[in-house]
């Protein structure tokens, strides 16, 4: 965990800060490896300039925490007791801090507050670029991690299409995932399967339902699973017995579009220019209307983690980032086409993690 550390005091260097707290998450998991329950007790640990980590965790986490071996204080704090005081203690401990900075994106109204509460004197800024930096290049041991989870969740999918039927529902497709990727060793789901029939296929979110397959209907499956806290994400559609030109079109528009972004992933190349070259074949094929949203966004101990694949984004790719690619176009009300791989950067170019075929399959 060492490295980890120096990482974040690193970020903390970078963006003149003089502390920075993490609540209950991936990033306390990361550097604790220790994963709690983000609830609503607050769960705090505070990063300061030549100082041990600071915890203030519920008295119900302490033993848990301290299980971890990891090098902190712990100001520990009871339900009937409230936690307002834990947080005055911290702030007296660490002392007179001037920045201190948080997740911007994940810590909530409460726990800000109990912050301001506890360094009623510091200002306390949206750190989330400096934090997120930290988890943007993934070692041999996170990549492994995910090959796993990948590994599980493309067998649990062969499996199940081999149960594809007329009449089968999407959610029963979806709890066949599910059960198919624990029996393969998943330690949980990255979220409920995304199986979409038909002109369901056509809402890039949707949810699975009572819809039931039919002749000719596009079958447009994401999902994922777990595994040592590292998470699959990737995207195929399917069509059932047949498939009609114009949607033999579209999907042809959708893998060439997939090819180009995966072609551009390289140490140097800027996550501004993989959106905006993928967005630029699907604007100038006649789908332009269809599209729906950016290429991809960075996976790993979350499914959608920093940095994301986007025009404007002009940070560059480095070695061992991790990114989907993920192109799409939806035709409202008639279908959705989606292949989305998890690819990583490497020294020599990059590597597809997810390998299921890409090409136009009928069931």
């Amino acid at each position: 965990m060492k490295s980890r550390i120096d990482k974040i005091m690193k970020a903390m260097q970078k963006g003149n800060l003089d502390a920075i707290a993490v609540i209950a998450g991936p990033n306390m998991a990361y550097l604790t490896g220790g994963d709690f329950f983000l609830m609503e007790r607050p769960t705090v640990l505070i990063f300061s300039k030549n100082q041990r980590p600071l915890a203030i965790l519920p008295s119900l986490e302490v033993d848990s925490f301290k299980a971890l071996n990891f090098d902190s204080e712990i100001v520990a704090w009871k339900d009937s007791e409230g936690y307002l005081d834990a947080f005055v203690k911290a702030g007296k401990l660490i002392g007179n801090v001037g920045k201190i900075g948080v997740e911007g994106q994940r810590m909530r109204v409460f726990e800000f507050n109990a912050m301001t509460h506890g360094f009623p004197n510091a200002e306390i800024v949206n750190a989330h670029n400096e934090i997120a930096s930290i988890r943007l290049c993934k070692d041999q041991s996170e990549i492994q991690n995910l090959k796993t989870a990948i590994k599980i969740s493309e067998d649990a999918l062969e499996e199940v299409l081999k149960n594809v039927k007329e009449g089968i529902t999407e959610s029963e497709l979806a709890q066949m995932l599910i059960v198919e990727q624990y029996n393969r060793g998943a330690h949980g789901i990255a979220f409920q399967p995304l199986v979409l029939i038909g002109e369901n296929s056509a809402l890039p979110h949707g949810h699975a339902g009572n819809r039931k397959l039919n002749i000719g209907d596009p079958i447009l499956i994401d999902f994922g699973c777990i595994y040592n806290g590292y998470h699959s994400d990737f995207t195929r559609t399917y069509f059932f017995k047949e498939v009609s030109d114009s949607f033999r079109k579209i999907y042809g528009v959708v893998k060439e579009a997939n090819e180009i972004g995966r072609n551009l992933v390289k140490i140097g190349t800027s996550l501004h220019e993989v959106d905006d070259r993928v967005t630029k074949y699907l604007e100038d094929s006649p789908y332009s209307k269809f599209i729906g949203h950016r290429t991809g966004h960075g996976l790993g101990m979350e499914i959608h983690e920093d940095p994301s694949v986007v025009r404007g984004n002009y940070l560059n790719l480095q070695n061992g980032m991790v990114i989907t690619i993920e192109p799409g176009l939806y035709d409202k009300g008639n279908v959705g086409i989606r292949i989305e791989d998890n690819v990583v950067v490497t020294e020599n170019g990059h590597e597809s993690l997810t390998v299921l075929p890409r090409e136009l399959i009928v069931l």
